[in-house]
């Protein structure tokens, strides 16, 4: 029987405490195991039991899931479990569906794995796209700051010369001698060096081969964007640039004060206002009071920058530079990406880096009809694509139809939300396609979006997984991302082929539902993706797959945390289907 010590000094060796995150020591009364959670695939975390009969067999255990879990987000590798319902499973780790072994692993990280595979050049091509995309991206944050001290420095100016006439005017009107400027926090700057670096990198990129050395060159360049974006002169800079104009307003509105008292002074007229009264009216209503203090707005920066590049763990290495530029919206323009005949998946972050691309190459109306369907006008979409409208030979049918239905007020209320004063920004920024002349005319541009729809053509030229639970409806939303592990429901786990049409939207407009007949529009950043029923051919399949989500129950902390027990949480069923573009069929 392996002892509690011997379990624990395996763990401690790859990182592993079991104090604060799994895996866990697990203790069934004198017998003790490990407690993993694995992230799957396709059904997300699922927490399990592994017992071992030797101490090799521990090591093995826990340097595989070591191994997996660093490297899971590198490479296409997935955990399979023989019985998805036992605590206690066996586990199987894959590449290219092919099982590997503890050797295989511990090979996999050297260049010499890679070269005997024919996708070495591929991956190197992918990593030499990231790494110049972040130099494109550390240059342009170089000039943001150099663009920003400058600013701030011109401001700066303007905001003396302002506070030096106040001044004068001030002790003029007093008959007091002038007194010193008060000057907010001086910028920060240093000598600008930036030319140089970029192309020092940029000429070190060129002497790099191997996969390990342009991974390398990556990280090297990650931190010192971290360095500089989290500089908190920089920062500080920053906030100048968004402080002065409101000291530089306010001082504005006091020298015109000043100007009026002078002037009354001069006409030797006892005026019944009160210049200091409406200076510190001034500086009672400044909207400088407002804004954050100067330490609180840099401490709040930096936990913005720190989540950006804590996120990255999770994003694969081709389209580490896609994330960044898409994160700070920066105006760089990316090659495409690097695509492999062989790989015939796309990732999830491949898939949304295409998606994103393939939106902004649509036409104005294009992507209106996008940002409709994914909003709350949605359920009436769908209404319409149940009664055929776009085939319909006049909109007053349609509308005769849904009145006799009682349906039509699912409408009337979306007609008056849009027309409503508040929303219409929202609805001529991202409902151009929406005509508000009449009912009539709402109803018919709504039949439009249909049309729409209907025509745009951007096949993808790989397959995708997605899920989805409810296709009752033509616009069927699709998730990335394993949404049924909390509930006890049937889940479809769809196959996207190549060429099957799939929709993005990049937000999505919500009724503002938080005030009691508040009819106000919201607009929530999102990655919207889903697909139109009667484009696509969908074959289910009758297999399905139970599986069985655990917790843990009782613990105890003695040292280091222990699992004594496990409980069900809930059980889901997953079918599989796939999805193929129906003029393919």
């Amino acid at each position: 029987m392996l002892a509690k010590t011997d379990i624990l000094n395996v763990l401690k060796k790859y990182g592993y405490n079991s104090l604060n995150r799994a895996p866990f020591l697990y203790q069934d009364k004198k017998k003790f195991g490990i407690y993993f959670v694995w992230p799957h695939k396709h059904y997300g975390s699922l927490e399990r039991v592994l017992f071992f009969k030797t101490l090799d067999d521990v090591e093995e255990a826990v340097y595989k899931y070591w191994w997996f879990i660093n490297n899971k987000n590198k490479y296409p590798i997935s955990v399979q479990f023989d019985d998805y319902e036992t605590k206690y499973p066996s586990i199987t780790y894959t590449y290219q569906n092919q099982p590997l072994t503890i050797q295989e692993m511990k090979n996999f990280q050297s260049d010499s794995f890679y070269l005997e595979n024919p996708k070495n050049v591929l991956k190197i091509k992918e990593l030499l796209r990231t790494a110049n995309i972040l130099i494109l991206v550390l240059e342009a944050k170089i000039q943001e700051q150099n663009s920003t001290y400058a600013k701030g420095q011109e401001l700066k100016d303007t905001y003396q010369k302002l506070k030096k006439d106040y001044n004068t005017k001030l002790n003029l009107y007093k008959n007091e001698t002038e007194e010193d400027i008060e000057v907010l926090e001086d910028l920060e700057s240093e000598e600008d060096k930036s030319h140089d670096v970029i192309e020092n990198l940029k000429n070190e990129l060129e002497s790099l081969h191997t996969t390990l050395e342009i991974q390398d060159f990556i990280n090297t360049i990650l931190s010192y964007l971290f360095t500089i974006e989290t500089d908190t002169n920089a920062i500080q800079n920053a906030y100048l640039v968004k402080r002065y104009p409101y000291e530089i307003q306010d001082l504005q509105k006091k020298n015109a004060i000043l100007d009026e008292a002078l002037l009354r002074k001069k006409k030797l007229l006892k005026s019944k206002q009160d210049p200091f009264s409406e200076i510190a009216s001034v500086d009672r209503l400044s909207p400088c009071k407002k804004i954050m203090a100067v330490t609180d707005y840099v401490l709040k920066e930096k936990e913005r920058i720190q989540r950006k590049y804590s996120a990255l763990e999770n994003v694969r290495e081709n389209v580490l530079g896609d994330y960044l530029v898409g994160y700070d919206k920066l105006n760089i323009e990316l090659t495409p990406l690097i695509h492999s005949d062989e790989a015939l998946e796309f990732t999830k972050e491949d898939l949304l880096a295409t998606l994103k691309n393939n939106f902004k190459e649509l036409l104005e109306k294009e992507q209106s009809a996008c940002y409709i369907a994914t909003s709350f006008l949605r359920d009436c979409l769908n209404l319409l694509f149940d009664y055929k409208a776009d085939t319909a030979l006049n909109i007053q049918d349609v509308i005769t139809k849904l009145t006799e239905d009682n349906k039509i007020h699912l409408f009337k209320e979306a007609y008056t939300i849009l027309d409503d004063y508040r929303n219409v920004k929202i609805r001529v920024k991202y409902f151009s396609i929406i005509k508000m002349k009449t009912f009539s005319s709402f109803m018919l541009s709504l039949v439009d979006t249909i049309k729409i729809l209907k025509n745009i053509k951007q096949p993808l030229s790989k397959s995708f997984y997605a899920y989805y639970f409810d296709d009752n409806k033509e616009i069927v939303s699709l998730y990335l991302k394993n949404i049924m592990t909390l509930q006890k429901e049937n889940s479809y786990i769809a196959q996207f082929m190549p060429n099957a049409l799939v929709f993005y939207s990049p937000l999505s407009i919500a009724r503002q539902l938080d005030i009691v007949n508040d009819i106000e529009l919201i607009e929530r950043e999102s990655d919207g993706i889903f697909m139109l029923k009667s484009l696509v051919d969908i074959k289910k399949t009758q297999d399905k797959k139970v599986v069985t989500y655990y917790e843990k129950e009782k613990t105890k902390k003695k040292g280091c945390l222990t699992v004594l027990s496990m409980k069900e949480k809930n059980k889901c069923t997953y079918y599989t289907s796939q999805i193929y573009n129906r003029e393919d069929i």
